[in-house]
């Protein structure tokens, strides 16, 4: 893992960010939603990191999102993470940022129902239109 991406986020952000070194080669990020936009910014424009996606999956603790940024020279990938409070979880949207970030962030809101506040175009990408618009068919309590 690129110490030096690591070490910047630590110095930058200090006890803000929780580490987790996986492997070598992954890494593990943990931020509040008040630091999110911060983090993921610095991560492609400080440090070159490039968004390949991001994922979401409903867990007890809230619904989590992760930003997964690769380094393709070193072969490495950092994901940072964030959980967000249930049941209307709601984080500004990268896409703002990044139109990169466009279509997965609306594919988790279509199934998780995260409202991506500052979104360009927040509307249901894969699922049928005439589906409820409270339905999140990747939500347990659904």
């Amino acid at each position: 893992m690129s110490k030096k991406v690591l070490e910047a986020l630590k110095t930058k952000f200090g006890d803000r960010v929780d580490i987790h070194e996986r492997s070598p080669r992954r890494a593990y990020v943990a931020v509040s939603n008040d630091d999110w936009i911060a983090v993921t910014r610095h991560m492609y424009e400080v440090e070159g990191g490039r968004l390949t996606t991001a994922t979401g999956s409903d867990r007890s603790t809230g619904v989590e999102l992760l930003y997964h940024f690769a380094f393709d020279r070193e072969g490495t990938v950092v994901n940072i993470r964030t959980t967000l409070d249930k049941p209307f979880p709601k984080i500004e949207a990268l896409t703002q940022y990044y139109p990169a970030a466009d279509f997965i962030e609306r594919e988790i809101f279509d199934f998780l129902g995260v409202e991506f506040v500052g979104h360009p175009d927040p509307r249901k990408i894969l699922s049928s239109h005439d589906r409820p618009a409270d339905f999140h068919p990747m939500r347990r309590d659904e």
